[in-house]
């Protein structure tokens, strides 16, 4: 609990060309050990040009004051934004989430967030500099996703840090981006686009590739795809996990949990891909020692020379999952595609089409 007891603060001003209002006061804090002790505190609080005479330089002073002198205000810690992050969130925090995310994190943190923040006390940590900091990474050139990802983050360390008692608010909550501006539309392969790349791919990128084009799944759900979850008789496909960099976890979403059916011709891939003696464990792509395939080495090796060769520049694996070839030789397969690129409401459009259902596992 913070120490009862009246003050007055001090107050002086600094600066020539631009002076300043300085205001210092004492005030309890949350140590590093964890006990109670005092600080004192020194904050600019305007201009003299804002506040031309002391006492009304007084007045803001009195309102910082106010909840100390009532008791009201509660000890914060000294610690900083790098301490806490590297010492309490990352060892309690981090390991919680997906493999892909805790990933994402560690380069957000080690090039983005600590460099900027790393020296600087929790406490002292405001609204304005979390804003400036957003601000300045949308004028270098970074994409609104990639800054919301930062706002994101700093959110989700903040509100770890309120919750745990280091400081009062979450002040990343405050902070506000600029409406997002989206791009052109996004550019798809034509089926003929699509045929072309397959031709100038080997096996098993070739068929890789057109099953990621026919089924829609994520680049991470095709590698962790075993035969046990594949029904040729029925046309059935059941996706039940993902894989990145070689670490297996549950689908992206709740609904990327799902059974789709597969049509004619993403059958007969599969055909030719299935083994004489097939292990229900087995993954469908896999290395000589059944651990899964790199995306990254497929992607850098394979699909991107194959691409240049054709003039296709930016081809990704994002981008034939979203491509729709309809070369289907089922028709009601074609209606249910859309949904099936995100895994949403694919049962729902397939049973629509059919009169038969499917289960989400």
């Amino acid at each position: 609990m913070a120490r009862r007891g009246f003050q007055q603060g001090t107050l002086f001003q600094r600066g020539t060309r631009r002076r300043l209002w300085v205001a210092r006061w004492w005030e309890d804090v949350i140590q590093v050990d964890g006990t109670l002790g005092r600080l004192r505190r020194s904050e600019v609080i305007g201009t003299v040009a804002e506040f031309p005479t002391r006492r009304k330089a007084m007045q803001v002073l009195s309102q910082k004051l106010r909840a100390i002198n009532r008791g009201d205000a509660q000890p914060q810690s000294v610690r900083t934004f790098g301490d806490f992050v590297k010492n309490d969130w990352m060892p309690v925090v981090l390991p919680t989430l997906k493999f892909a995310t805790q990933k994402h994190y560690r380069y957000m943190l080690d090039v983005h967030l600590i460099p900027a923040f790393g020296k600087s006390p929790l406490r002292d940590l405001t609204r304005g500099d979390l804003q400036g900091f957003l601000g300045r990474k949308l004028n270098s050139g970074l994409s609104w996703e990639t800054v919301h990802h930062f706002k994101c983050g700093l959110s989700k360390i903040l509100g770890a840090a309120e919750e745990w008692g280091c400081v009062t608010e979450n002040v990343a909550l405050k902070t506000k981006l600029p409406r997002r501006q989206y791009g052109t539309e996004r550019i798809v392969l034509t089926p003929v686009q699509v045929q072309m790349l397959a031709d100038g791919l080997r096996e098993p990128v070739r068929s890789f590739t057109l099953l990621l084009v026919l089924t829609g799944l994520r680049v991470g759900e095709l590698l962790a795809l075993r035969w046990g979850s594949v029904d040729l008789k029925a046309r059935l496909l059941r996706v039940v996990e993902t894989v990145y960099d070689g670490h297996f976890d549950k689908p992206k979403t709740k609904r990327g949990m799902r059974t789709i059916p597969i049509g004619a011709e993403t059958a007969e891939i599969l055909t030719v891909l299935r083994p004489t003696a097939v292990d229900a464990r087995s993954l469908i792509f896999a290395k000589s020692d059944q651990t899964p395939l790199d995306r990254w080495n497929l992607l850098r090796k394979h699909l991107k020379p194959a691409a240049k060769k054709l003039g296709l520049p930016g081809v990704t694996w994002h981008l034939l999952r979203h491509s729709r070839w309809r070369r289907y030789s089922n028709r009601n397969y074609a209606g249910t595609i859309g949904a099936l690129h995100t895994g949403d409401h694919a049962r729902d459009l397939f049973a629509r089409d059919t009169g038969r259902t499917t289960s989400r596992s």
